[in-house]
């Protein structure tokens, strides 16, 4: 037996294990003629030179279909036949190719080996990452000769292929004797009116069914199209009201404007807004508790004609509201102080 001292594979024939060497190696002593490709076995170089020739030896011998290698016709074969040689060990499934199999069982395992080194997103195929990697680099090699559009991948550019806008500007393009109503491509389905852009086709919309999406909280306006709003916002009539109505929407307690109502509300449900809420009426029960005399207590203590002495355990201190509003602040701010955790907007 031949056997190799890299690995240990062993080889019936000195010629296998001279062509297995060159795996280590990385010898490759032949090349192609035509484009200067090297291979690490001749059989290898005859293959690829098919690419150049055109040859193709094997032929399907149930729909005549020709391919350059034997394993190609084998793959081809299995459609007519229906054979599924490759069965998947977790699930039912089964495959044509041995490649598919692997490929698939990928989703049993979780295993994407193919790493994008822009985002560190995984793929569980090297065609996954090809079409990936696009989004970055901004590459669509795949465009359409009629609408002049670009796409990153053949399945995209079929899909476009067989949209109503393309089958219709192929349908103009076959036939320029049509008339200017025959050419407009978008059509509203309310009333059948037809538009040349799908921008005019959106804006009759809004006008057929009435709707207006878009809205300006402080005027209580509602427009078509975002383009409207934005006109909106930038006229003199709407910034005059911005200025007057700026100061309208004041939260008390945190001592902040807003432009709209919308806003001061979306504030007043804030983490930060509700905290210091909380925390204030926290402070006004502690500090009210303290500013109030017990009635039954004292009613008692009146009809047996005592004196209202305060005990350790009840305390009795008249303030006036004045005091108790200034006593708050003072102790939210000493706690402020005292804790520096708490943060306003």
């Amino acid at each position: 037996m031949n056997e190799c001292q890299i690995c240990c594979k062993q080889f019936s024939f000195k010629s296998n294990l001279t062509s297995h060497m060159r795996i280590h190696t990385g010898e490759k002593p032949y090349s192609c003629d035509t484009c200067e490709r090297v291979f690490t076995q001749h059989s290898e170089l005859t293959r690829h030179k098919r690419i150049h020739t055109g040859e193709r030896p094997f032929i399907c011998s149930t729909c005549e279909k020709a391919f350059t290698t034997n394993g190609e016709l084998t793959m081809h074969q299995r459609v007519h036949t229906g054979e599924r040689p490759y069965s998947c060990d977790f699930c039912t499934k089964a495959f044509t190719q041995q490649t598919h199999l692997n490929i698939h069982k990928r989703i049993h395992t979780g295993e994407k080996p193919y790493s994008c080194v822009a985002c560190d997103k995984a793929f569980a195929t090297n065609y996954q990452l090809t079409i990936h990697m696009r989004f970055h680099t901004g590459e669509k090699p795949y465009s359409c000769d009629l609408c002049q559009k670009s796409f990153i991948s053949s399945s995209e550019l079929t899909g476009h292929n067989k949209s109503v806008g393309h089958l219709k500007k192929k349908e103009i393009t076959e036939n320029p004797e049509l008339s200017r109503t025959e050419k407009k491509l978008y059509s509203c389905d309310t009333c059948e009116k037809a538009f040349c852009t799908s921008n005019e086709l959106t804006f009759h919309k809004s006008i057929c069914t009435g709707e207006k999406p878009y809205y300006c909280e402080m005027c209580q306006k509602s427009y078509c199209t975002k383009s409207e709003l934005l006109r909106h916002n930038r006229s003199v009539k709407h910034l005059k009201k911005l200025e007057c109505t700026k100061d309208a929407f004041y939260c008390e307690l945190c001592q902040k404007s807003y432009n709209s109502s919308a806003e001061l509300s979306r504030h007043k449900k804030s983490v930060k807004h509700l905290k210091k809420l909380e925390y204030t009426k926290n402070a006004v029960v502690l500090s009210a508790s303290s500013s109030f005399v017990d009635c039954g207590e004292a009613n008692i203590k009146l009809e047996n004609n005592e004196e209202e002495t305060p005990d350790e355990d009840h305390l009795f201190i008249k303030m006036e509201p004045e005091n108790v509003e200034i006593t708050i602040k003072q102790e939210i701010e000493e706690e402020i102080q005292d804790e520096g955790s708490l943060t306003y907007e």
